[in-house]
């Protein structure tokens, strides 16, 4: 019975990674990994940092894991990718990940896939894409350039929607929060 019950559950799972990301070989856990990036995107956004969370792990065990934290530090690569992996480096005393799966909500950024490449992770699981800055797929390819020494693996859209959901609800709520502190602004005619 309990094997059913895990079954069900792991085909639950499975399921809200989509077809695509299915047939390119997601796991259970990598939508668990996911799903736990999207709590640390949740708690950047109750920080008033973009909702954007990483969690880098070797098998089954979590290495290190971090959200944006641009706003709250001043620092410019506070990206939730960079800093995990800053923070595996050194809990492993070592710079190469090749035995690590990054799991981000958000398609990283040109200096994030950089740093992929050059940390040498081992696959990369990303939720939404980013039509804007993505470097994985949408504007750019770093980690599949063929000119590069390290082409990780790399599988867009777990889950897609829901990680694209954060990100639309967390910029409306800001636009929102603008406009209503912003002085509405008094418009004067003058007559000639």
């Amino acid at each position: 019975m309990t094997r059913r019950g895990g079954g069900a559950a792991r085909h639950a799972i499975l399921r809200m990674a989509g077809p695509r990301a299915l047939r390119a070989g997601v796991t259970a856990r990598d939508v668990g990994l996911m799903l736990r990036a999207m709590r640390l995107a949740r708690e950047a956004a109750a920080r008033g940092e973009v909702p954007v969370g990483a969690v880098l792990a070797r098998g089954a065990q979590v290495v290190a894991e971090h959200a944006n934290d641009r706003e709250s530090t001043g620092d410019p690569t506070g990206h939730a990718e960079l800093v995990a992996l800053r923070e595996a480096g050194k809990r492993r005393g070592a710079w190469r990940m090749s035995d690590c799966t990054l799991v981000v909500t958000l398609e990283p950024c040109a200096m994030c896939a950089g740093a992929i490449v050059n940390s040498r992770v081992g696959r990369v699981v990303y939720g939404a894409r980013d039509p804007k800055a993505g470097a994985c797929e949408s504007l750019y390819a770093i980690p599949a350039d063929t000119r590069l020494n390290h082409r990780p693996p790399m599988v867009g859209g777990v889950p897609a929607k829901a990680c694209g959901r954060q990100l639309t609800a967390f910029f409306a709520r800001r636009r929102q929060e603008r406009s209503a502190s912003s002085p509405r602004s008094s418009r004067s005619t003058t007559v000639a």
